[in-house]
């Protein structure tokens, strides 16, 4: 059976690593034998903490770039040997972002096809996410947040400056990789990996996804409408039992509102995980009641009748 190369694309921050991760798990639970062979590992053991300086990433800096060429040479001649042995799918994770680079390994990695997989990430939120959750990594650790950020964005502009998409090469998909959307691509036709690779590419992984409803506020106590109060003491307990209730979850990421509620219902689950991610999305904040916000429903009822109608006709729909 013929094997395969997955090389993945794209800038830093883009979601390389995380789908190079699914596409092994996903072949690998159908029991295809797929491995990871990683640069920016290689590059930490080797290298150590000389290659976390941005200027490592200068395309003039020739040590920099004759180091980072060694280590790609590298990784391809490991997943070239594990191809030959008993493994079926070798997966490439590195930005691979130059055409030329590109090239080498189409000519480097002549014995099987290479199947490019370039991670398109453009929603400013997420990105911003994704760029401040590189700044944990345990390379940063000697810096402060602030100092981390300015250095990796160094970096992926460094790597802008000689970043070229997909375009030439013989097999290649573009996915939005915050969206599971295949935006363009060049079949690998006659691979038998290829249509589980497409599968695993547009399907949405969550593992565990738990939704909660703040706790109580104190305008639902009064009956108004909208706003942002706090939580009553009522529902400062609800959000101490969710706590508790979630205690043994591993939970990684914390979704919530812009709203005071949202963030209070969040805070006791947090206080056990220093680690998690919090991102608040306005997408989940409380339909704007307009000239209603405040107000109690009563006086709704009573002052604006046509109001009350068409909201209980349309409660999503009206405006």
């Amino acid at each position: 059976m013929q094997k395969l190369y997955v090389a993945m694309v794209g800038l830093p921050a883009r979601g390389k690593s995380t789908l190079a991760r699914r596409i092994r798990q996903g072949l690998q639970a159908e029991g295809i034998r797929a491995q990871i062979f990683n640069n920016g590992d290689m590059r930490r053991a080797l290298m150590g903490a000389e290659s976390t300086e941005p200027d490592f990433y200068n395309p003039d800096n020739s040590f920099g770039r004759e180091a980072r060429e060694l280590i790609a040479r590298r990784n391809m001649e490991q997943a070239r040997a594990w191809l030959a042995g008993d493994g079926d799918v070798a997966i490439m994770d590195a930005t691979n972002a130059s055409a030329a680079r590109r090239a080498l390994m189409e000519k480097t990695l002549s014995d099987h096809p290479v199947l490019f997989v370039e991670c398109v990430n453009e929603d400013p939120l997420l990105l911003n996410a994704c760029i401040r959750r590189k700044t944990a990594l345990p390379e940063y650790a000697s810096y402060s947040e602030e100092a981390a950020l300015d250095s990796f964005m160094k970096r992926i502009g460094y790597y802008e400056s000689i970043y070229s998409p997909l375009r030439d090469e013989k097999f290649w998909l573009c996915v939005d990789s915050t969206a599971n959307r295949i935006l363009d691509e060049r079949p690998c036709e006659g691979s038998p990996y290829y249509p589980a690779i497409r599968e695993i590419v547009v399907s949405v992984w969550v593992h565990s996804l738990y939704l909660a409803r703040h706790g109580q506020t104190e305008f639902n106590v009064q009956g108004r409408i909208g706003g942002d109060p706090p939580l009553t003491a009522l529902g400062r307990s609800q959000a101490k039992a969710l706590a508790r209730h979630l205690h043994d979850h591993r939970i990684d990421w914390v979704f919530t509102s812009t709203r005071f509620r949202s963030h209070e219902t969040a805070a006791p689950l947090l206080s056990e995980r220093p680690g998690a991610h919090v991102m608040a999305l306005k997408e989940f904040d409380e339909i704007w009641a307009g000239d209603c916000e405040g107000m109690l429903y009563s006086e709704i009822r009573r002052s604006m009748p046509e109001v009350t109608a068409g909201r209980n006709a349309d409660k999503y729909g009206y405006a």
